[in-house]
């Protein structure tokens, strides 16, 4: 006998277009990784499934559910900021130029975007996923978001790597930090599988 088989779907998330693992794994990967870069979910896929939806009806509890439940952890995106003036999405290429000292993004998609200034979320770019309007006072924020309240912190100098962060020191369940370069690693900070229906 071969045992009982447990069906792939049941430790993924279904998405419209597209299957996210339901755990982060790979935890101390960097950005520079072709399997954050290339293969992990885009900021946008992640801001879609935490959430949209209809009144208290969200597009993925089970989402939802992963990230409340992991406080003091994140993921990375395979969203990444250059300069602050450019926002690319799964890149074909991600390296170090050594003569010119610099992260260099090669290929994906490349959205132009104007970032709103540090600070707490009122409002999130669909195209992007990044936060397209924010202010310094939280309690304004808790108007729109509740408990789903989250800070955006971001550098706009060279290639930096977008994460999504499960705070314990309240700044939310959907903080977003993109002040780290490819290169970087944080214990805390993994990669979750997506895979992309055609």
């Amino acid at each position: 006998m071969g045992g009982i088989k447990v069906s792939e779907w049941t430790e993924t998330i279904r998405l419209p277009g597209v299957v996210l693992g339901k755990k982060i794994e790979n935890y101390r990967i960097a950005p520079e990784e072709p399997k954050v870069y290339k293969e992990a979910p885009t900021l946008a896929e992640l801001r879609h499934a935490y959430f949209d939806g209809v009144g208290e009806r969200f597009i993925s509890p089970e989402y939802r559910d992963s990230v409340l439940s992991n406080k003091g952890c994140g993921e990375w995106t395979s969203t990444f900021l250059r300069d602050g003036k450019e926002a690319i999405e799964r890149p074909e290429n991600i390296f170090y130029d050594c003569k010119n000292s610099v992260w260099i993004a090669e290929g994906g998609k490349v959205i132009p975007v104007e970032l709103t200034l540090p600070g707490w979320v009122l409002e999130y770019d669909r195209l992007t996923g990044l936060p397209s309007m924010t202010l310094q006072n939280r309690k304004i924020a808790e108007k729109i978001f509740g408990d789903d309240v989250s800070y955006f912190s971001y550098s706009s100098h060279g290639l930096m790597a977008v994460m999504r962060f499960t705070a314990i020191n309240h700044i939310g369940p959907f903080y977003l930090d993109a002040t780290f370069t490819p290169e970087d690693s944080q214990g805390d900070i993994g990669v979750r599988s997506c895979r992309r229906l055609e």
